[in-house]
């Protein structure tokens, strides 16, 4: 378990009494409580979550009471949680005696050890006797533990053994272990960490030194000395023909496209008009004939007639705005290029090309002046 570090006040409560490493009677507790044992003492309450201080105190002093209760009557297991709980919710030092000699007996010398440090080193309110029989058995726990000495010399580095987290350099106690092979690692931003493999043996005590080293301040990269950027030559003056060219292709866009709208509801007009005519000529016409040509109803002649205008004029229309939509198109993808050609290479080469009107005697006409 990780040791707490810091001071901590007592909270009033005195053993008077401790028990050797191997307890042949017991001394009186505080003054007042009975020194019978108490077969029926209840177990530890587990605490309610996130208490309130004085709620935490108060469990902590009962917790506490049923530990001395089962640790007069050998019951080490319990003793040692009712202990355990109640130093969780109030870690007091004064609470490492009866944990610690609960730990020892139930086969957790790591744990006692830890707990029986804190005591010897700040139980404020054990008297000498309380401490040398504190520190007899801590003695005997580290008969079964390695003991580690470290040594830092920068403060507030993170001390790691085993992956478990201890502290930060300086610790204020040292470190138990179980014996066997250990990985310590001392690690702090801005310095190189520090790691050792060390075989430890039970009763042994090992001192380790940590010298970090600052980082290395990593050169600053020198600023690319940035090449003389030469002047973008100026755009090329737009030529005449390409402005009236996408004025026209846009003109001739819209153009198109609306004579193929026009003629496309035309078109569909007729042909409305087309099913009309078909259906009253379908109504008037005996099953027995046909409805129009050389074997139809005679008197469908003129309403065929009719019908067969109407159905040209669907025909025509449709057929024009098909060339609309056509010319619209192309005129809209000939604007789109003309616009598009200043950004291609050979439209560059195409801008410097203009057209020079020409007049002189029997002469007329254009020429082509540019350069490709």
């Amino acid at each position: 378990m990780t040791m707490r570090r810091g001071r901590w006040w007592v909270a009033g409560l005195l053993v008077t009494g401790v028990w050797t490493s191997t307890p042949t009677a017991w001394a009186q507790g505080a003054p007042g409580k009975p020194a019978t044992p108490d077969k029926g003492a209840a177990a530890p309450a587990t605490p309610t979550p996130a208490p309130s201080p004085a709620d935490a105190d108060k469990e902590s002093t009962r917790l506490f009471e049923d530990a001395k209760k089962a640790h007069k009557a050998f019951q080490w297991d319990k003793a040692r949680d009712a202990a355990l709980a109640a130093f969780k919710l109030k870690p007091d030092p004064a609470y490492g005696l009866i944990l610690g000699q609960s730990e020892l007996q139930t086969g957790k010398p790591r744990d006692a050890a830890e707990h029986l440090e804190l005591y010897v080193r700040e139980a404020k309110s054990a008297t000498a006797i309380e401490k040398q029989a504190a520190q007899k058995l801590l003695d005997e726990a580290k008969l079964k533990l390695g003991t580690l000495v470290i040594n830092v010399n920068v403060e507030g580095a993170d001390v790691v053994v085993d992956g478990r987290a201890v502290g930060r350099s300086p610790l204020a106690a040292p470190i138990f272990v179980d014996p066997g092979s250990h990985e310590i690692e001392v690690k702090k931003f801005g310095f190189d960490p520090g790691k050792e493999l060390l075989a430890v043996a039970p009763a042994t005590e090992s001192e380790m030194e940590f010298a970090l080293a600052p980082l290395a301040a990593e050169p600053k990269a020198e600023p690319e000395k940035k090449q003389k950027e030469e002047p973008k030559p100026p755009p090329l003056p737009s030529p005449k023909w390409r402005t009236y060219g996408m004025i026209g292709g846009a003109g001739l866009t819209v153009l198109g496209l609306g004579l193929g709208v026009g003629l496309t509801v035309m078109a569909n007009g007729k042909s409305d008009e087309a099913d009309q005519q078909l259906d009253v000529l379908r109504q008037t016409t005996p099953t027995t004939s046909g409805l129009c040509g050389s074997g139809g109803f005679a008197p469908n002649a003129a309403a065929c007639a009719k019908l067969k205008d109407t159905l040209s004029s669907q025909d025509a229309a449709a057929n024009g705005a098909m060339a609309g939509y056509i010319i619209g198109g192309v005129a809209a993808i000939g604007t789109l290029g003309l616009f598009l050609l200043p950004r291609t290479p050979f439209g560059r080469k195409l801008m410097g090309v203009n057209v020079v009107p020409v007049f002189g005697a029997g002469q007329t006409g254009g020429m082509v002046v540019g350069s490709f």
